[in-house]
């Protein structure tokens, strides 16, 4: 194993530990707008990539014929539960399946921290599709479109990690530059989202959370407006904008 390679299982192994206690990642409205989206059939196979501990994939088993989950981290496929789905700790970005295998794939939180092969992934998703078959990917994004509001939001996940900040646009863009069509966007907002659930369950030091959480508070009006934000019994509160992003195989 490379040290890259070793560096991210370390990552996600402190992620891990306390993945599940994430306010978003159990929010069950989230949850049943990407099954409602999905607009998922008994008859389907999916591919749940980057599934995780597998909350999206234990959501889904009731709606399809059968769910395979494949995740990267060990550390995240040993707590999840598994029960009535398979498993891999495959990487999608390398070849394993053979074409045409999928009716469906789902990607929550996925591809933001795919920093420098997102079209290789995209289209290794692409050639496991059936005809006809899609994508759907769950993807956080700033809360409008403003320079400075995005400036910020990026600057305050530098804080957390290495990511990409992605717009619709973008999203959209990589979709369709990798041969997927009939693109639909979906808004979820998760209102009064908790930043210190958030920082708590991290796995970032103590200093580190401390920097994120004074940048909250710290920001300036139009920051503070973009998120609907307010500070209530020591806990900085926010509304979320996230998109879940359909595109179609030709």
């Amino acid at each position: 194993m490379t040290k890259k390679e070793n560096e991210t299982q370390r990552f996600w192994e402190i992620r891990a530990a306390h993945y599940d206690k994430l306010f978003w990642v159990k929010d069950e409205n989230y949850l049943d707008e990407i099954i409602r989206v999905g607009k998922f059939k008994k008859t389907q196979i999916v591919l749940d990539v980057g599934t995780g501990t597998g909350i999206v994939a234990r959501k889904l088993i009731n709606h399809v014929k059968h769910v395979l989950a494949i995740d990267i981290s060990h550390s995240m496929l040993d707590k999840g539960k598994w029960e009535g789905m398979s498993i891999i700790k495959w990487d999608i970005g390398n070849t394993l399946f053979r074409e045409s295998l999928f009716d469906k794939i789902t990607a929550r939180m996925v591809f933001h921290h795919i920093l420098s092969n997102l079209d290789r992934v995209l289209l290794r998703c692409y050639d496991v599709l059936k005809e006809g078959g899609e994508i759907i990917v769950a993807e956080g994004v700033p809360p409008t479109d403003d320079e400075e509001v995005i400036s910020w939001y990026t600057n305050m996940f530098k804080l957390k990690e290495d990511r990409r900040t992605f717009s619709i646009e973008m999203l959209q863009y990589f979709l369709e530059k990798n041969g997927f069509v009939n693109i639909k966007t979906h808004i979820y907002i998760i209102e009064r989202f908790s930043i210190n659930n958030w920082l708590r369950n991290s796995g970032l030091t103590k200093a580190r959370q401390e920097k994120i959480y004074k940048m909250h508070i710290n920001a300036n009006a139009k920051i503070k407006k973009a998120y609907n934000m307010s500070v209530a019994n020591g806990d900085c509160l926010v509304r979320t904008k996230n998109i879940i992003m359909v595109g179609q195989k030709k």
